[in-house]
């Protein structure tokens, strides 16, 4: 390259630095130093949830293993019955299946037990845990899947004796009747 050509060649970039600084008023780098940047990142469409919701109860008179829709739920339930808790009172087994595109939170159902102590009078059972029914498992330990379904196991402090009269309420369910089966 030749001495001339290498002088054109510093005087234009020269030039080219003078004129994209005039551009330039001083402020710019403050200013974008000062200004926030929000860095979004894309999302999709929010994950469903699984709707747990209560109405009033059925009642049903089905215990002979027949499933029985919750009205409320997208789930059902197969009465499977009762047996003595090998720690003491009873335990009382379920099919629960998840009707739902979603799974189901593992503390959606928290039945109830209520038997006829005589002369009508409907009494609470208290209910009990794993260790002390001797069960592995009380209730659904882990989240449900959708079209899933798993025996739940719950145990009360009452004789399956006692069952001759009573109501065990799961989720918007309550199957009724002798549940000494």
């Amino acid at each position: 390259m030749s001495h001339r050509s290498q002088l054109t060649a510093v005087l234009l970039a020269a030039t080219s630095v003078f004129a994209l600084s005039a551009c330039v008023s001083g402020n710019e780098s403050e200013e974008a130093k000062e200004s926030e940047i929000e860095i979004t990142t894309p999302t999709g469409a929010p994950a469903p949830e699984f709707k747990a919701e209560e109405t009033d109860p059925l009642i049903s008179d089905e215990i002979t293993g027949e499933r029985v829709e919750d009205p409320a739920m997208d789930l059902s339930y197969k009465w499977q019955g009762t047996s003595a808790a090998p720690g003491g009172g009873t335990v009382v087994v379920v099919a629960v299946t998840n009707e739902s595109e979603v799974p189901m939170p593992a503390d959606t159902l928290t039945p109830k037990l209520r038997y006829n102590s005589g002369n009508n009078n409907m009494q609470n059972a208290d209910p009990m845990s794993g260790e002390n029914a001797g069960v592995e498992i009380v209730g659904v330990d882990l989240p449900l899947g959708p079209g899933a379904t798993t025996n739940a196991k719950y145990a009360f402090n009452v004789s399956t004796g006692n069952l001759w009269d009573a109501e065990f309420t799961i989720g918007n369910v309550t199957f009724k009747g002798n549940l000494n089966n």
